[in-house]
């Protein structure tokens, strides 16, 4: 075993970047969030040997402001429990998605979420506040954000994950879809990447929020635990869509309420769908960013945002608490 304390933000996709997997073939422990997660698998999939470094098996101590990846998955919310865990070895499959910034060819791996409107624009402004507040800075980001909250608005593309079937676990109801002038339609024989795909639906206007989970999201924190995507499997091969549509604080306000209720699927605004690829693109002056696991991505001008999956290629150190039942 070595271990290495990292010394700056990146310095852990640098390590996993070079490090010889055949000098460790065990895996790679992270001790820390969401966050040096995520380093190491883009460190990984950076590789020129993809197909072996996609399966290398990550190791999780949760010490990070959020936890949510390894509690979500493993069950595991402290360091001794997930210590224990992994001396007793076996491997947890996992999906892992990519998001692509099209204009730019660049591609972002994620193991949790991407997001997309106010949660992204939180995101941006609480690096400000990073070393005076540590955790607390989202908090007071997004009061400040509440406060001065801007009109988000998006063009989605989406492809259920069952085409041909009604996919959709919350669809909008008819008065809902005139109240908020959305243009919801189903594209037959959309050009993707040069070939023909069918069933892409579109939903074009604003958007509070634009998530796309890669399982269920349950907080570290908090005594409720709310979830953001209920139906969502770290497994399933396929993504859970959330779109929180329209604008205005009283309407984000209901949300995150309900939210911690575990009620915001309740809300005739959310709709909720299991999706096998989404592109999103920010119109106007709309924050033009994306959120993946607790990381930024900023886009340039008008970006375009592809998230696509790789079933169950990734591998976590530990047992799934389904597997052990």
């Amino acid at each position: 075993m070595e271990v290495i304390e990292t010394a700056y933000a990146g310095h852990a996709k640098v390590l996993s970047s070079t490090v010889d997997l055949q000098k460790f073939p065990d895996g790679i422990i992270c001790v820390g969030g969401d966050g040096i997660v995520n380093e190491v698998l883009n460190g990984l999939l950076s590789r020129d040997d993809f197909e072996v470094a996609i399966r290398f098996p990550i190791g999780i101590i949760p010490a990070g402001s959020d936890n949510s990846l390894v509690w979500t998955v493993l069950g595991i919310r402290d360091p001794v429990s997930a210590a224990i865990a992994l001396t007793k070895g076996g491997f947890t499959p996992i999906d892992v998605f990519a998001v692509k910034w099209i204009q730019a060819g660049v591609t972002h791996f994620g193991l949790t979420a991407s997001y997309y409107g106010f949660v992204a624009d939180v995101l941006q402004l609480s690096e400000k506040f990073r070393v005076q507040l540590g955790p607390f800075r989202y908090v007071v980001a997004g009061l400040l954000k509440f406060l001065s909250l801007p009109q988000y608005r998006f063009e989605v593309d989406y492809l259920p994950a069952s085409p041909g079937r009604n996919s959709e676990l919350r669809p909008l109801t008819k008065k809902c879809h005139e109240q908020l002038s959305d243009d919801g339609k189903v594209r037959r024989g959309t050009q993707i990447n040069g070939r023909i795909e069918d069933n892409w639906v579109t939903r074009n206007g604003e958007f509070l929020g634009i998530f796309v989970c890669n399982h269920f999201c349950k907080p570290a924190q908090g005594l409720l635990s709310p979830v953001i995507a209920p139906k969502a499997q770290h497994d399933d091969g396929s993504l859970d869509l959330i779109l929180v549509h329209g604008s205005g604080r009283l309407r984000l306000f209901c949300f995150f309420i309900a939210y911690q209720l575990c009620w915001h699927l309740l809300l005739p605004y959310v709709e909720y769908v299991k999706i096998k690829k989404v592109k999103i693109r920010p119109v106007g002056n709309t924050h033009n960013g994306c959120g993946v696991d607790g990381e930024l991505l900023h886009g340039e001008d008008k970006a375009e945002w592809q998230c696509s999956l790789l079933p169950a290629q990734g591998r976590l150190l530990g047992q799934d608490p389904r597997a052990l039942k």
